[in-house]
């Protein structure tokens, strides 16, 4: 392997390749990554997939590249203009090809992009899947067809198609007004004509493409939500939504201004749900709150724990027929309408709950016990981040006695949870603290989280 290649291994992460435009991931670097894409769809006796990108600046120049290395395998490509997430993976599903590719960063820095792998329906590359499209990528081993049998590739537009199925998936008692904070990102392409033609009175902000993301930063953050918190007191709105880079995530805030966590937004639409389909299962990750848990126990669900990423949220949502699947960062997917983490979901089934329930949604929010949570983000390189977890799950398991580690390393006792894990996505070690009380909280936190920062160093 030649040194340009040693360098950009970073790229490939667990769930998806990510990098810095034009340091890590070129033109020729995604032509190389398009090769090895379309080598492993070969291998797997296909020849025809869904391509799409979000708004970013250097978007354009990386999907051609990437869609001629796809090409030269033999592979056809039909290549869905700039859209988020949701609008190319539904063209893959309502065409039936074997699976897609996604270029985007997702809510890092505008100066970032990437590539997600997905199946047909929707559901992620595993990371052994992902490591596949690696090792073809590092050993050159690509598919090279005669100049006769080449793939070719045509531009397609489902935006129609896809507001149709989403008005006929969701149908409302009566029109509300919202708002909608598409970040300046993907979203902004699709989200207010949908909230539109579904007949809700839409007061935008920041929904115009702008790859520079200038008003506010592509990842949702409570933070960077001021914008939308005020327009929804102003507007005396029922509701607010805001969305990431390329429409996977989404976050809710009450009428109040009161921007809700993930584990809020997914109790609520749970409970929704299991109203109309008691017992039904739901998984959850290991980054959730035990009060998730407990409260869907309390309302009558078969709960499943599992790691964090969207291809297992997929696989396992189909796996247990659940009827919701939970990550506590905001991805969710409802297998009804989608098998795949389109953020545009969130907001049309917590309006449906609204319908429902006929409550505001902050005396919802209020009934979901309070809870005593907080993720820290700690710097670790990527090549020391999973051992740092290692020799920190050995130190757990001697302060503890019993460590899970279905994802990471994950202590609970009656009155603390502590997670720690490595980010599949960033160079980060990730570390959630959960207690009973804020007094609890913040002992907690100035024990552990020193140490843990100790195992970093």
């Amino acid at each position: 392997m030649n040194n340009r290649l040693q360098e950009i291994q970073h790229i490939f992460r667990a769930y998806d390749i990510r990098g810095i435009f034009n340091k890590d991931l070129d033109t020729t670097i995604m032509n190389l990554i398009g090769r090895a894409y379309g080598t492993l769809i070969k291998k797997k006796g296909h020849d025809r997939i869904t391509v799409g990108g979000d708004i970013r600046a250097s978007t354009p120049v990386l999907i051609e590249s990437f869609i001629a290395g796809v090409a030269s395998t033999g592979v056809h490509v039909e290549y869905v203009l700039p859209s988020p997430l949701g609008v190319t993976l539904f063209h893959a599903w309502q065409q039936d090809h074997v699976a897609s590719a996604f270029i985007t960063a997702s809510h890092l820095p505008p100066e970032w992009n990437g590539v997600k792998f997905y199946h047909g329906k929707g559901m992620g590359f595993s990371p052994d899947e992902n490591k596949q499209v690696q090792n073809i990528f590092n050993n050159f081993k690509f598919e090279t067809p005669d100049a006769f049998n080449i793939g070719n590739f045509v531009k397609v537009y489902p935006f129609d198609e896809y507001v149709d199925y989403l008005k006929k998936k969701f149908v409302f008692k009566k029109s509300h007004k919202i708002v909608v904070d598409c970040g300046n990102g993907a979203m902004s392409l699709v989200a207010p004509r949908v909230f539109k033609e579904l007949g809700f009175d839409v007061v935008e902000v920041f929904c115009s493409p702008d790859p520079r993301f200038p008003n506010r930063p592509s990842e949702p953050e409570p933070k960077v939500l001021t914008e939308l918190s005020k327009k929804v007191r102003e507007s005396e709105a029922i509701m607010g939504v805001a969305f990431d880079g390329d429409g996977d995530r989404a976050v809710i805030v009450d009428e109040e201004g009161h921007v809700l966590t993930g584990d809020e937004t997914g109790v609520i639409i749970s409970k929704y749900l299991l109203e109309k389909e008691p017992g039904s299962s739901i998984v959850i990750n290991v980054e959730c709150s035990l009060v998730v848990e407990q409260e869907l126990k309390k309302a009558g669900a078969k709960v499943k724990w599992i790691p964090v990423g969207h291809s297992y949220l997929s696989f396992e949502a189909e796996k247990e027929n659940a009827i919701f699947g939970i990550e506590a960062s905001g991805h969710m997917i409802a297998p009804k309408v989608f098998l795949f983490d389109d953020a545009i979901v969130i907001p049309l089934l917590m309006l449906q709950a609204l319908d429902h329930f006929n409550e505001p949604l902050s005396k919802l929010r209020k009934q979901v016990p309070k809870i005593h949570k907080k993720r820290f983000d700690l710097e670790a390189s990527d090549k020391t981040k999973f051992e740092v977890v290692k020799k920190i799950s050995d130190y757990l398991e001697k302060e503890f006695g019993n460590v899970v580690t279905l994802d990471g390393a994950m202590v609970s006792t009656d009155d603390l949870r502590l997670l720690v894990r490595a980010s599949n996505t960033s160079p980060l070690v990730r570390v959630t603290i959960e207690t009973s009380s804020e007094e609890k909280f913040e002992e907690a936190m100035n024990k552990y989280l020193p140490k843990i920062k100790e195992f970093i160093k």
